[in-house]
Order: C-alpha cells, then sequence, then structure tokens
C-alpha cells in the first residue's frame, strides 16, 4: 500500500482531528537522505542481519502498544500494561520511572487515556499530558512530551506521525531533520515548527523519496529508522569528540546499538509472568 499518497492529506486520530501535511519552509536533501538509506542498509547487512528484521521490530512494537491502547477507548488503564510500553520508549524509561510511580493508578490511567482518546486537537491533549510532571523538573518534562509522542505514534503510525524531540526540537534547532538540509552547520535558525502538521510534513518528504525507490511497503517504520539513522550519526559526530562512543553507543561492537536503543526495539528479557508471551522480537 502506498501508505502517504493516499493518506496524508487527512487522517483522523483518537481523538477525532486529522492531521494535514504542512507545506515545508525548509529544504530537505535528496542526496542525503538516499545516502543515510545506503548507510542504514549496509550497517543492517554488516549486522548480518536483514531491513525486513528491524521492519518486524517495530510491527511488534506496534502490536503492543495497540494490544494496550485498542481502537475503542477502554474504561481503564492497567499499570503493568502502560509500564510495559514505557519500557520500550528509550527517554520515558531512562527519566520518567520515578515521576510516573509517584502518580496513583487513576491518575496514571486518566492521563493516558485524555492523551489518546480525549478531546481537543492533538497538540493541545499533548501539552495537557506534559503537565503530570512540574515546569521546574526540565529534563523529566521533556522526557514526557517524547514518552506522549511515542504513544500516539506507535498505537497508530500510520496515522500520526513520530514527533520525539529527536526528531526535531525547535528549543535546540537540532534533531534528525536538521541532518537532511544541506550546510546545516551553518543555520542558525531553521523555520520549522513542532506542530503534528509540521512533522506530518516531513514524513510526507520522507515517504515520496522512499517511494520514488521503489518502495511502497512500511513506509510509516521506514521513515521511523531513516530517521533514527541520522540522528545516530549526529549523536556519534558530537560523541567522538569526548570520547563517549565506545563507552556509551557501542560504535566498534555494533553501529546499530545505539538506533536499536533510540527506537526501543532492542531484544528485552520477555516478562515473567508468562514465558509464552509474545515480545518485540
Amino acid at each position: 500500500m502506498l501508505w502517504f499518497g493516499k493518506q496524508a492529506k487527512g487522517q483522523k486520530t483518537g481523538g477525532g482531528e486529522e492531521i494535514a501535511a504542512a507545506d515545508l519552509e525548509i529544504t530537505l536533501d535528496k542526496e542525503i537522505a538516499s545516502s543515510k538509506f545506503r548507510t542504514l542498509l549496509e550497517q543492517i547487512e554488516e549486522r548480518g542481519a536483514t531491513i525486513e528484521f528491524f521492519l518486524e521490530a517495530l510491527r511488534s512494537k506496534h502490536e503492543l502498544f495497540a494490544r494496550v491502547l485498542p481502537a475503542e477507548r477502554p474504561q481503564f488503564l492497567n499499570r503493568d500494561d502502560l509500564m510495559l510500553l514505557v519500557a520500550v520508549i528509550f527517554p520515558a524509561r531512562r527519566k520518567l520511572e520515578s515521576h510516573l510511580s509517584s502518580l496513583d493508578d487513576a491518575a496514571l490511567s486518566g492521563a493516558v487515556l485524555a492523551l489518546v482518546y480525549g478531546e481537543g486537537s492533538l497538540e493541545e491533549r499533548m501539552h495537557a499530558f506534559c503537565e503530570l510532571i512540574p515546569e521546574t523538573d526540565k529534563k523529566a518534562r521533556r522526557a514526557i512530551w517524547d514518552l506522549a509522542a511515542e504513544l500516539l505514534h506507535f498505537r497508530d503510525p500510520e496515522r500520526v506521525p513520530l514527533m520525539t524531540r529527536w526528531v526535531w526540537d525547535t528549543r535546540t534547532m537540532t534533531g534528525a531533520v536538521r541532518e537532511f538540509i544541506r550546510g546545516n552547520d551553518t543555520l542558525r535558525e531553521i523555520p520549522m515548527g513542532t506542530r503534528p502538521e509540521d512533522f506530518q510534513g516531513v514524513r510526507a518528504w520522507f515517504a515520496e523519496r522512499l517511494s520514488e525507490d521503489g518502495l511502497y511497503r512500511d513506509l510509516p517504520y521506514l521513515v521511523d529508522l531513516l530517521l533514527g539513522q541520522a540522528y545516530a550519526d549526529y549523536v556519534k559526530a558530537v560523541s567522538m569528540g569526548v570520547g563517549m562512543v565506545n563507552a556509551e553507543l557501542g560504535a566498534k561492537q555494533d553501529p546499530l546499538e545505539f538506533l536499536v536503543k533510540l527506537l526501543g526495539i532492542e531484544e528485552r528479557p520477555a516478562r515473567k509472568a508468562g514465558a509464552d508471551e509474545k515480545t518485540l522480537h
């Protein structure tokens, strides 16, 4: 299915609104996109795997999110189930565990239900969800935005773009999107916002580029992988200068280690409660 060409003009989210792809004010570079995608495929081959392995991991992540957050709004969300989702969201599991533990079950369930199924625009619901964390805790406040973004995206990746800060952070003018702008190191400002429509516009551009190369299936996941590859390259380049690569990113052992952590698709132990329960892999 040519996912974006047919659906991106107006897609309904859990809250009943549509996300239209905004016209981009930035110029993304086709050659950089092609180069990043070739690098991704080469690194996957070096790992002795195939692109399908990573696509299946992302499909499994979606299945997990869709099982906990089904199409029809449930009455209540179980804390253990929600924490399963948090466990595969890289920024959230590192920075939000203590904050989420301090919430009672009703408050946590209600906040997630309002985010996914509530009234108001998608952007309004995301900002309201972030109010779970006090503004004084800036790191956790930023991480809860990423939690909201991943809950919405991986519940329904066909409809909702990935809106995490590592994709684009207008506050710092950093993120994967910047890496596809030629000469980005000389730019002081980049005219892109953080509305869902802005992220949808970026995703439409990448989907079109991939479709031009004959890729029509699994486009939401392919875009996620391509953006993740770009951000991983950026982090490794920045970290190289301060000696963090080997210790933090596993560069010598596996060039894709940071990418799979970033997307929350690294292999994780099965839950003790059921040895036959499906995990991400």
